[in-house]
């Protein structure tokens, strides 16, 4: 994955609530490389796995203060 489609990765997870939460639901690192795909991402179940986000949307905090779970990519094993 280029670095530029890591920046854009990362800034869809932070700008997209449903994104995030579709990658959060994965239950394996197939299923996540699958619904990055859907979306236009071109990424390894690997580098999936290295993103991570510095600040959260308003979306996800809101979704953390009200008991829901706050990964953004991981899988519900």
């Amino acid at each position: 994955m280029s670095q530029d489609q890591l920046d854009a990765l990362i800034a869809r997870l932070a700008s997209d609530p449903a994104f995030a939460a579709a990658l959060g639901a994965a239950t394996t690192p197939e299923d996540a490389q699958r619904i990055a795909a859907e979306h236009g991402f071109d990424v390894t179940p690997s580098e999936l796995d290295a993103v991570s986000v510095d600040e959260l949307s308003d979306a996800v905090l809101e979704g953390v203060a009200g008991g829901d779970r706050p990964t953004l990519i991981g899988y519900n094993c």
